[in-house]
């Protein structure tokens, strides 16, 4: 009954609003009287709670097994794409209220939720981490790289059809083959970092060299004088 009454109100709230659903609404759509509804919850409020905190432990849930797994980075870093985008689209209602409601939890819950969201992204960061350190993946700024997927999977729930074309597979392996030539390291993308690197030196080299050159002319005038004087001490100007 409590499974039901969460997806009778994540459903309503997707469609209705939070601040515009009612709890009458709830109980009419799974067929209980409001008192019954009173018994699994004492208020919108803590079904709004009750919400965030499934979406959350799913996501918890999921990201630690995938850590877990011992896989390499690569494969963890799919897999995680692989296990957002199918969560978002499973749970259309709950992710829909999560990313769109949050604003209207109390300031106590809310900030236990941010924090929560924050150490997600962290463990998302540490798979990238990884992957840098064993030399497959490639990021100059690993927490824009996890912003970055971690957006356009979540993003998935405002567009999705159901009854379109595409699937969860088949949007996580699209998403796979756009964005891992960006991020995974090849013997190319060393090449092509290298060659960057050697760019900005000469860049730079050329930005400073004016500011050295005519100290050096400089100093080798006064050398030449001083060659000058002493194989000549008894001359004048």
């Amino acid at each position: 009954m409590r499974a039901g009454i969460l997806t009778a109100a994540a459903d309503l709230f997707r469609a209705r609003g939070y601040r515009a659903a009612t709890l009458d609404e709830i109980a009419r759509r799974i067929g209980v009287s409001k008192p019954t509804l009173y018994g699994y919850f004492r208020s919108k409020e803590e079904l709004l709670a009750a919400i965030f905190h499934r979406a959350m432990s799913l996501f918890e849930r999921d990201l630690g097994a995938i850590r877990a797994s011992g896989d390499d980075p690569v494969t963890q870093l799919r897999r995680v794409i692989r296990f957002h985008v199918g969560a978002v689209i499973a749970e259309r209602s709950f992710l829909a209220v999560f990313f769109s409601e949050e604003a209207n939890l109390p300031p106590r819950l809310s900030r236990a939720i941010r924090r929560r969201k924050a150490r997600y992204d962290r463990t998302v960061r540490a798979i990238v981490e990884a992957g840098i350190r064993a030399g497959s993946l490639r990021a100059a700024n690993p927490r824009l790289l996890v912003f970055a997927l971690l957006g356009m999977a979540n993003w998935v729930y405002q567009w999705y059809d159901p009854e379109g074309a595409w699937d969860a597979d088949t949007i996580a392996a699209g998403f796979i083959a756009l964005l891992e030539p960006g991020y995974l390291a090849t013997p190319r993308s060393r090449q092509r970092e290298l060659a960057q690197a050697l760019d900005r030196i000469e860049a730079e080299l050329a930005r400073v060299r004016p500011l050295v050159t005519p100290s050096s002319q400089r100093n080798r005038s006064a050398v030449s004088e001083r060659r000058l004087r002493r194989s000549n001490p008894g001359g004048s100007s």
